[in-house]
Parts: C-alpha cells; sequence; structure tokens
C-alpha cells in the first residue's frame, strides 16, 4: 500500500506545481488540463489543471485547480522525512521561499532535526530527520 497526497487549488495549481518541482528537487510526470477531457467545463477553467503529477525521490504528489477549493484545512500538513540534515535544510529554504517559517529548523529533546512552514500556496509542511 502507499499513500500520495493529493492538492486542490483555486487556480493556482500550475504555478505551485511548478515551484514544487523546482524546491523538491522533482519532475512533472503528468499534466491534463480541463480542456482535454470529454466533460463539460466551467468558462475559464478550459486552461486549468484536471490532474498534475510530481516525482521527487520515491515520492509522489498529485493535484488539481478546484474551483470549490480556497485553502487547505487547518488541520493538515504534509510531512516531509530526511536522512540527510543538509538535504532538509535546502528543501525547507526552497520551500520556504516567499512563504512563512513556523518552526525554524532546530534539534528536538526526541532526537530529530524538526521545523515547519506554511508555502506561498498556503500548504502547511513539516520536515523531521532522526539524528540518532
Amino acid at each position: 500500500m502507499k499513500l500520495t497526497a493529493y492538492l486542490n487549488f483555486n487556480g493556482t495549481c500550475e504555478s505551485a506545481f511548478q515551484f514544487y518541482a523546482q524546491a523538491l528537487e522533482g519532475e512533472i510526470t503528468d499534466i491534463n488540463r480541463f480542456e482535454d477531457s470529454p466533460m463539460e467545463v466551467p468558462p475559464g477553467m478550459e486552461k486549468k489543471i484536471m490532474h498534475i503529477d510530481l516525482k521527487f525521490g520515491d515520492n509522489e504528489l498529485m493535484g488539481c485547480d478546484d474551483i470549490r477549493a480556497t485553502e487547505m484545512p487547518p488541520n493538515s500538513q504534509l510531512m516531509l522525512s530526511f536522512v540527510e540534515v543538509f538535504v532538509m535544510d535546502r528543501i525547507f529554504a526552497n520551500l520556504a521561499a516567499g512563504g512563512k517559517v513556523d518552526m525554524e529548523l532546530q534539534d528536538t529533546f526526541w532526537g530529530a532535526r524538526f521545523g515547519s512552514l506554511t508555502d506561498k500556496f498556503g500548504i502547511r509542511w513539516m520536515f523531521s530527520c532522526d539524528l540518532n
């Protein structure tokens, strides 16, 4: 079994995933627009993203533009776990660009380096690297 996060955006999916591809050092492997589907599309949504797929490392992130989407529910966050601190530091800085650091990366009492941020698209991220 594998869990893949699927993010909904209100018109900013393509720019968010371009940002994530660069920040997470990954690659967009699939992109479909509403205009390419046989279903009826609301005016203004033709060029918007019906589905997008980003691969980075052994991970996958998917998303779409959803006119009903407003923002990520406040109880939702994406967690990135790392093996190397220097890689975590780099990805943290990449995703923090234009966003807000909620907790700077720091060593914790539970033996991990941990931090969190909200990116410029309103998605909340947690970062952890086991120091043991």
